[in-house]
């Protein structure tokens, strides 16, 4: 029975979906640079390129090229962009009037009466007051305020800065993943090639010893064709004596 030639299908399956995406992840912080020079473009097309080998060895998945998988992840990540947008517009209350109003989830951390507020951070931030100006002293709900902003922008610099270093550690680890992959690939290309110039060697010995061979075989034949036409005893008898 001959082995019919399995086509890929023409839709992603859930288990395919699964596995591109545990893939994109892995990968995530080289497919998602923002950067658009060269090297960055180029090093994107060999990660994809990895990733396609990487998906096709996996089971229950059919062959893709990377362009299909591409194709796919970014239908997947249009779709989610969609439905996220939609969500937010149907939880986010409509716009009745213009004015800020703080969250009070994010006040929190903050709620303490304005004498506790006032005698624990006047130590700690202090404004400038020119000499010989009557510039009154800063209100607790100024004193708050700029108490709640430092806390904030601390906050928010450890967490970028955190972020930051986590994005260069796995974009690393993906670069070398990568190089790791292009070695193993370099690696196997050598073996191959070592094999071919064994096979080659292997026939060109093997011509040269049938060649040997037939001029074993022809010496051997002449050497009996002269056996028989002067055998060795002729060579033993006297020579007649000269006259």
């Amino acid at each position: 029975m001959q082995n019919e030639i399995i086509k890929p299908a023409k839709y992603f399956s859930e288990v395919e979906k699964s596995v591109l995406l545990a893939l994109v992840e892995k990968y995530r912080y080289v497919l998602e640079c923002k950067k658009s020079d060269a090297r960055t473009i180029a090093l994107k097309q060999r990660t994809w390129q990895a990733l396609a080998h990487e998906y096709n060895s996996q089971p229950s998945v059919s062959l893709r090229d990377f362009k299909q998988l591409k194709k796919c992840w970014e239908n997947i990540k249009a779709r989610t962009k969609k439905i996220m947008a939609h969500e937010r517009r149907e939880k986010s209350p409509p716009e009745e009037d213009s004015e800020y109003q703080p969250d009070a989830s994010s006040q929190e951390s903050f709620v303490v009466s304005n004498r506790e507020l006032c005698d624990e951070e006047k130590e700690l931030i202090h404004f400038p007051v020119c000499e010989g100006t009557s510039q009154p002293e800063p209100s607790c709900s100024d004193v708050r305020i700029a108490a709640d902003k430092n806390y904030r922008s601390k906050a928010s610099q450890e967490s970028a800065l955190k972020k930051m270093h986590e994005e260069e550690h796995h974009q690393q680890m993906s670069i070398l993943q990568l190089q790791l992959i292009q070695m193993n690939e370099v690696h196997v290309a050598k073996i191959q090639q070592i094999e071919r110039e064994c096979e080659m060697a292997e026939e060109e010995h093997r011509i040269k010893m049938e060649v040997l061979n037939k001029k074993k075989m022809y010496w051997e034949r002449k050497l009996q064709t002269i056996t028989k036409e002067w055998p060795v005893s002729s060579f033993n008898r006297p020579f007649p004596n000269s006259p």
